[in-house]
């Protein structure tokens, strides 16, 4: 089991976190990882777990997932 951090208050697209720092893009890795749910994408694509959970309101979920070269699915639900 881990712990995976999001960007402050799952606020914006980019998955930077001025508090506990950015997430490494394993796939890029001078690019960013993207997305609220970063910290899980980039668990995935470096190997450190099968599968994550995130939160996917806007695409906070696929976005990163697809800036870390990995799948993201679900669906946002109101």
């Amino acid at each position: 089991m881990g712990k995976v951090h999001t960007d402050e208050l799952a606020w914006s697209m980019y998955g930077m976190n001025a508090h506990f720092g950015t997430p490494v893009n394993p796939a890029a890795l001078d690019r960013i990882p993207g997305g609220s749910s970063s910290g899980s994408a980039v668990a995935v694509a470096g190997g450190l777990a099968d599968i994550a959970i995130g939160s996917d309101t806007g695409g906070s979920v696929r976005a990163p997932a697809s800036f870390c070269a990995t799948w993201g699915g679900g669906r946002p639900t109101a």
